[in-house]
Formats: C-alpha cells, sequence, structure tokens
C-alpha cells in the first residue's frame, strides 16, 4: 500500500481515553494554547507560535495536506471532554523503503500520563499492520529524556545518536534515533498471543 494513499482518508483511533482524528479549523483555540507554551516548543524544530495567526498557517498546512495524502497528523482529544492536548504524527515515510518516523507533541499539562505512549502504539499497530510497514522509526533531541522514555515504552530499540543533525532555535543539536521493526514487533504480538492463551 502507498503510504500517501492510504493518509488521503485519514482513519480514526480511539482508545480508552482518547479519540486520535483529523485536525480541524476549530481546533485552533486549542492547538494554540500548547504549540504558543515555550517548553513544549523548546526541543521542536518550529518556532514557539506567538499569534493564532502562527497556528492557522499550521492548520491549513495540515489541513489542505490532507486532500492529497502528504499529511500524517493526528489530533489527540481526550474522549471526556473533547479538548485537543496535542499531536500524533507520521512525520516522515518511504514508501520504497516501507519505512515511517513518528512523532508527537503534548500540552505541558498533560506530560507524564501516558498519552503519548497511548497515541503512538495506535500509529504504530496502524503502520505494521495496515500499511505493511518494515521500520518505524522516531528521533528526539538528547536533552529530550521525556521523550526518550516514550520511545521506549512503546517497544522501540536506541540505535545511537546523529552528531549536530538539526538546526533548532539557532543552534545544531544531536538527535537520538530509535527504531522497531516489523519483525520484532510481530515477535512480540505472536509471544503475548501465547500467553494470553
Amino acid at each position: 500500500m502507498n503510504f500517501n494513499e492510504s493518509l488521503i482518508n485519514l482513519k480514526e483511533f480511539r482508545t480508552p481515553r482518547l479519540l486520535l482524528r483529523q485536525l480541524k479549523y476549530g481546533d485552533l483555540g486549542d492547538v494554540y494554547d500548547f504549540c504558543s507554551n515555550l517548553n513544549v516548543a523548546r526541543p521542536m524544530t518550529w518556532e514557539t507560535n506567538k499569534t493564532k495567526e502562527d497556528t492557522l498557517k499550521f492548520l491549513d498546512e495540515v489541513i489542505t495536506g490532507y486532500k492529497t495524502g502528504i499529511s500524517g497528523e493526528w489530533a489527540i482529544e481526550m474522549k471526556k471532554t473533547g479538548k485537543v492536548v496535542g499531536v500524533v504524527a507520521f512525520i516522515n515515510w518511504s514508501n520504497k523503503h516501507r519505512c515511517i518516523e513518528i512523532g508527537y507533541f503534548l500540552a505541558e499539562d498533560y506530560w507524564g500520563q501516558g498519552i503519548a505512549t497511548e497515541s503512538l502504539k495506535e500509529l504504530i499497530q496502524y503502520g505494521f499492520h495496515d500499511l505493511s510497514a518494515n521500520r518505524i522509526e522516531g528521533r528526539c533531541d538528547t536533552d529530550n529524556i521525556g521523550s526518550q522514555k516514550v520511545l521506549s515504552k512503546i517497544g522501540m530499540t536506541f540505535e545511537g545518536t546523529l552528531r549536530k543533525n538539526e538546526l533548532i532555535k539557532g543552534e545544531f543539536r544531536d538527535t537520538q534515533i530509535f527504531s522497531l521493526l516489523s519483525t520484532d514487533y510481530n515477535e512480540r504480538s505472536n509471544l503475548l498471543k501465547g500467553w494470553i492463551e
């Protein structure tokens, strides 16, 4: 399956606490709240949103991209409140190499509650089961301990550090890279299935 074609009709996911769905213009206020937070934006390649117009540009790009399959962003909505508290995404992908890079950012008030882990597990299952990915990877800044823990929790293996590979807030930063292969994922799934049976 072509990854772009699958993203044109972006699939929704439901977990016990969350709805993962397309971003929409009605999410502007919620998305601006966390994109304007210095702590949320600090490890990201994008700049802290200073105005709602900055956030609207982001939403414009994503929503337009849904039509052609170049946007892989899901809003993370809390089912109890309907509030959007973050974004989880397929950031990059290669159809040739069957590889997907995942990423996320989350409102600071919701850090440490397992929301990123819960969201990314859905995307990983989707990537391997529905899209037949061979490899799914995640990257984070060497100082981003929280994201390192999340990537480990979802079963990824630390592969190494890319030195000074990204320009973030005017400074070249090191990036840690984690990955999960379809063979590893299937072996773990079969092992867990055996335990349940």
